[in-house]
């Protein structure tokens, strides 16, 4: 691979729109599945997005040149975004209310469904995190994924344009946040 292909964590800028190629709660909806709680179907589409590769939203992200990329897995959504933040000396700000979910994860999550890496997570996240968030966006927030999206870091003023070509690709993107100056990670 050619060195200035890589992405790396670091480098999200003030300025700078964050998006996810892939909804939350893969690992709500399996514990719920575990529990006997989860909704029919809910099973189903948890796995179908495990199993998609993140490899047609990174071609189709490739021109853009964004600032950081991640992918979202164990660490859950903060602990990545607390990685990308730390590493670039920005302030992270992620609006609760546009965090994607699978069907079902936030009314699982409000239900009190948790798994073990909920808390392992808040522990290694958690102190860099200033959470205004009820309590299923927050448990949404720090749900370990499995096989989960990229987390992107992109000059804002492209971000219309990324919108547009990946739904011109039947891919899916959502825009979670932002990046300004500061430190650490607010989720609101």
């Amino acid at each position: 691979m050619h060195p200035d292909a890589v992405w790396p964590k670091a480098g999200a800028r003030p300025g700078d729109a964050l998006f996810l190629t892939k909804p939350l709660g893969t690992g709500i909806v399996l514990q719920a599945h575990r529990d006997g709680a989860a909704a029919p179907g809910a099973l189903e589409e948890a796995v179908a997005s495990m199993i998609e590769l993140n490899r047609a939203a990174a071609d189709a992200l490739r021109p853009f040149l964004p600032s950081a990329v991640t992918d979202v897995t164990g660490f859950g959504l903060l602990g990545h975004v607390h990685e990308l933040a730390s590493r670039s000396d920005v302030r992270a700000v992620i609006e609760s209310s546009a965090l994607p979910a699978l069907s079902g994860a936030l009314e699982l999550a409000e239900a009190g469904v948790r798994t073990g890496g909920d808390r392992r997570n808040r522990e290694f996240a958690g102190p860099h995190v200033e959470s205004r968030a009820d309590a299923a966006h927050d448990a949404l927030a720090y749900d370990p994924q499995t096989a989960g999206g990229l987390l992107i870091s992109l000059p804002a003023e492209r971000g219309a344009v990324l919108e547009a070509t990946f739904a011109s690709e039947g891919l899916f993107v959502s825009r979670i946040g932002h990046v300004e100056a500061g430190a650490g990670v607010v989720l609101r």
